[in-house]
């Protein structure tokens, strides 16, 4: 591994990616290094991980199938879950496609900024920048990691203590309440012992539920602030092009020797911006059918929770209120920072557009005319090379949650 990469790697929020997505195996270590013992037995414990979450999924499938006589609402929890185990299987899959590899090493030996640091201050100063956004991020992710995590699984625990299951006077016909139900091998709805068992146990799957959702997003968050970092010293190299002085002006033309210089200038242009924008079509190919599945996942959740809302009793306020602002505000939060993206594109048109071309020769002129019709297409991230994400994204799937949850509310009024 070379200087730069190792560099990379030492700035806060990749040394905090990288151990959290170690941790369930989902960093691309073989990638950058021969393999060793460590890498083999992450290798393992990925399997392990992938085996253990996908039955737990068909657990959770077959405890529904057996409870289907109960009503839908009181499912809700269950089918959660389920969904939320679809996402977490599918993005489980990534390390072992060679796409993902390519493209996480690819952005830490080439695209990172810290590998154009040196090309002017501006991109210095731009680096500074972006490495707080993403420091700040990083924190802000891991925070909601630990915080998701403990709240999945201590408000069950809670309302166990309140409805006085531990206590000498067990309610009549009282049944243990967890953050996931399972078909097990131990009784643990009456039994203590066995609750306890499931309780723990439980931390396991809810701690790899949170990191592949939380982390893996933040990976994409991360490469989405360096693209926003590209752009930005795209634009400010466009702004302050290099233009002929008053006499050359005067005269309604450039020199040879500015000519030459704005031939060098614009290939460099070019050449930075086609990366940026190879680089973003990577990230869709990469993650476009995760992408994909995550914006389902949202649209049918949405309408499960804001179901389970609309009972707006105590309980279920306290059980799916939070979770219902949580996952909402994940998807804003991520649909808001792809939007940056796209704001950040429209304004490279208008840039270009003022370059000085009508004081260029007519190799220059073609040159920023091609350019000019290279950067006016819109640009964004894409979900299965299909679905813009964004603002409007967002709004859609809030909108036709709400109108599917109006419809259940009205079958379960009926009903």
């Amino acid at each position: 591994m070379d200087t730069g990469n190792t560099d990379v790697f030492d700035v806060p929020y990749m040394r905090m990616i990288r151990f959290s997505l170690n941790t369930i195996a989902q960093w691309p270590y073989n990638t950058f290094g021969p393999k060793t013992m460590r890498t083999r037995i992450l290798s393992l414990y990925h399997y392990v991980m992938i085996s253990v979450s996908t039955y737990l999924e068909i657990s959770c499938v077959f405890y529904v199938r057996y409870n289907q006589d109960k009503e839908f609402i009181v499912l809700g929890h269950d089918y959660f879950n389920i969904l939320m185990g679809i996402v977490i299987i599918q993005r489980m899959t990534l390390s072992f496609q060679k796409r993902y590899c390519l493209l996480v090493k690819n952005f830490v030996s080439k695209f990172h900024l810290m590998n154009h640091q040196y090309k002017s201050e501006f991109a210095a100063m731009e680096l500074r920048r972006i490495t707080k956004i993403c420091n700040i991020a990083a924190v802000i992710i891991h925070i909601q990691i630990i915080f998701s995590m403990m709240f999945f699984n201590m408000v069950p625990l809670w309302k166990n203590i309140h409805a006085g299951m531990f206590s000498d006077h067990r309610p009549e016909n009282g049944t243990f309440v967890h953050s996931g139900n399972y078909l097990s091998f131990v009784d643990q709805y009456t039994d203590t012992r066995g609750y306890f068992l499931v309780f723990f146990l439980n931390f396991y799957p809810s701690y790899n539920a949170a990191v592949t959702f939380l982390c893996m997003d933040l990976l994409i968050f991360i490469m989405v602030f360096h693209i926003a970092g590209h752009l930005n010293i795209l634009v400010h190299d466009l702004r302050y092009f290099p233009r002929p002085n008053e006499m050359e002006q005067c005269l309604g033309t450039g020199t040879r020797k500015y000519n030459e210089e704005v031939f060098v200038r614009l290939k460099d242009l070019i050449d930075r911006d086609q990366a940026i924008k190879e680089f973003m079509i990577n990230i869709s190919e990469t993650f476009g059918i995760s992408l994909c599945i995550y914006l389902a996942f949202h649209q049918v959740t949405g309408c499960v929770l804001l179901l389970e809302c609309s009972q707006m009793t105590p309980e279920a306020l306290g059980n799916y209120g939070f979770l219902t602002m949580m996952m909402f505000q994940q998807l804003i939060q991520t649909s808001v920072i792809f939007e940056f993206i796209s704001t950040k594109s429209d304004t490279l048109a208008d840039e270009v557009y003022c370059l000085p071309w009508e004081l260029m020769d007519a190799r220059n002129r073609k040159a920023v005319l091609l350019y000019l019709k290279n950067v006016q297409p819109p640009r964004a991230l894409k979900a299965g090379g299909v679905v813009s994400v964004g603002v409007l994204t967002m709004s859609t799937i809030i909108k036709t949650s709400c109108s599917y949850f109006l419809m259940l509310k009205t079958l379960t009024v009926e009903e």
